[in-house]
């Protein structure tokens, strides 16, 4: 009998190990491309058959662009609203990130030196960079893939194509929250009482 369960305790080491992707993650790698549960696949203005393949493709490379900004601009806003700043200068003329204010007010103060500079070149180096990407993202290529700074060390190189589906998918939500969290925050900027949420919290 031990002999029995030691052959087969040996068999089953021989056994290739099951994918560790969840249940639930490969049910929602069934899901259609840009839904998610519990809601599905949300498109009252039908943009989805707006144009062509490539159009489509477009607008899905768009609106990651904007996910990714709207998350970093949360992230942002919420950090220097707390009092944190990165130390030291931020240009050559020795502006200090401690003198940069919270929420929109920073921008007026960037506008008026080099910061704006260096945010808008930074942002136009990333889309002419997205812009050189093989395939491209409107010829069957996968919009916002910069392998240099996603994932460099690659930690997701031998990730299942249906757990990397869900990530995507994953950012996609959180960027989605990420822009209405941006926009509640510049609407109670600008308009108090606009986000009861906000109301009386200094953002």
């Amino acid at each position: 009998m031990y002999k029995l369960l030691a052959l087969a305790a040996s068999a089953s080491a021989l056994i290739a190990p099951a994918p560790k992707t969840a249940p639930a993650a490969l049910r929602a790698a069934e899901l259609p491309e840009g839904a998610s549960r519990p809601f599905g696949f949300w498109d009252p203005f039908g943009f989805s058959t707006y144009g062509s393949e490539r159009t489509q493709a477009w607008f899905k490379a768009a609106e990651l662009k904007h996910s990714r900004v709207a998350m970093a601009a949360c992230t942002g806003w919420i950090t220097t609203e707390l009092g944190f700043r990165w130390p030291g200068a931020y240009d050559l003329a020795g502006h200090k990130f401690a003198d940069v204010p919270g929420g929109l007010a920073a921008e007026a103060v960037f506008r008026d030196n080099s910061g704006m500079v260096q945010i808008l070149f930074t942002a136009g180096l990333l889309e002419f960079w997205g812009e050189l990407q093989k395939p491209h993202y409107m010829s069957g290529g996968k919009p916002g893939n910069f392998k240099l700074l996603w994932d460099p060390v690659g930690f997701t190189a031998a990730m299942p194509e249906a757990e990397l589906k869900v990530r995507r998918q994953r950012e996609l939500n959180n960027g989605r929250l990420a822009m209405i969290g941006a926009a509640s925050f510049w609407s109670a900027t600008y308009l108090d009482g606009s986000v009861p949420a906000l109301t009386g919290t200094g953002f």
